[in-house]
């Protein structure tokens, strides 16, 4: 008996089911169902659901279509849950909005994605520096789709972007621990500087100017670059060697700070006595964690959907003629728990 081999579904098999032409269902999964009346799209759409049809991208694309999809970058993604977070509300509420979302975790298959399909626009989320950087024509291109950032680290003037206050942030952060009374401090995150130059920038400046407010010089807090929580152990261990007298740790995340809490308790610097401990993103385990993790909320939901307002403005060209783009600061909330306190005596 020879096997039967299956087809994914056409345009055709769900006209077929329907009882309309082809270019009918066409206009109705194009964005185009205005064109058609209410019931034929209704029925258009069970068909296409119950045959698993998924329309052709790139045959679209060849054909000069544009596409109601926008595609989204972002890296890491399994790594940060609050970076999972951020992805997940961006997609649902792109798809509220009515258009489709290609994920790509790489640079070069989100550039590969710009230059294959005529996509709606482009959202970009924590990306490196290097997203930044002209090469060959890529900025160039991702500029003729409406773009937008969400969460960036580094100043940039290219793209729209909706972010959290990343120097406020960490002067929040700094300001926390020096009032209560720490007078050595350490941030723990991020690349190597020579590997991102800008990445930290932000944050330094957020740091030294609480560090000024209380009359203390930069060489009050020492960056440890620290990529993520697995080598958290060993970051913390290399900045205590280099800085004994560290009592105030801020972190780039809350897996960071977790992952170094437990480090901290493996080098006898016990979490708060001898050690306070500030992660960012406010996790839902956070609050769980022994001791509770003190840490900076950011309000996913205002990034995402002021991000989108933007994007949609640009897409239907509604966006501002400005020269330079839009960019939109989101404030944090320190949430003070457990796992900060007065240095020891």
């Amino acid at each position: 008996m020879s096997a039967s081999r299956t087809q994914n579904p056409t345009l055709k098999d769900v006209a077929k089911a329907v009882g309309v032409s082809a270019m009918t269902v066409s206009r109705v999964l194009s964005g185009k169902s205005h064109l058609v009346n209410a019931e034929t799209v209704r029925k258009c759409r069970e068909a296409a659901e119950r045959l698993g049809y998924v329309p052709n991208l790139m045959a679209r694309s060849l054909r000069g279509e544009q596409l109601r999809t926008i595609v989204l970058f972002a890296e890491y993604i399994a790594s940060h849950h609050y970076l999972a977070e951020l992805v997940e509300h961006t997609f649902r509420a792109i798809e509220k909005r009515g258009h489709g979302v290609i994920v790509c975790q790489s640079i070069p298959s989100f550039r590969q994605a710009l230059k294959n399909f005529k996509l709606a626009g482009a959202v970009i989320l924590a990306p490196p520096e290097e997203v930044f950087v002209p090469q060959a024509g890529h900025t160039s291109r991702i500029l003729r789709e409406p773009t937008v950032v969400i969460h960036s680290a580094v100043e940039q003037n290219v793209f729209n972007e909706v972010s959290p206050n990343i120097q406020g942030l960490a002067r929040t952060a700094a300001l926390h621990l020096l009032e209560l009374g720490h007078r050595q401090l350490g941030y723990m995150g991020g690349p190597r500087v020579e590997t991102e130059p800008l990445w930290f920038e932000l944050r330094r400046k957020g740091i030294e100017e609480a560090l000024r407010k209380y009359g203390l010089p930069p060489t009050a807090c020492r960056h440890q670059p620290c990529p993520d929580a697995d080598l958290a152990a060993v970051s913390l261990q290399q900045l205590l060697a280099k800085a004994p007298a560290t009592t105030g740790l801020m972190c780039l995340s809350d897996e960071i700070a977790v992952a170094a809490i437990s480090g901290a308790e493996k080098l006898d610097r016990g979490v708060p006595k001898q050690l306070s401990v500030v992660g960012s993103n406010n996790i839902h385990l956070a609050g769980f964690f022994k001791p509770a993790l003190t840490t900076l909320k950011i309000d996913i939901r205002s990034l995402v959907e002021t991000a989108l307002n933007l994007l949609f403005e640009e897409i239907n060209g509604a966006a501002s003629t400005e020269p330079q783009p839009v960019k939109i600061k989101i404030e944090s909330e320190l949430v003070i728990r457990d796992s900060t306190a007065p240095p020891p005596a």
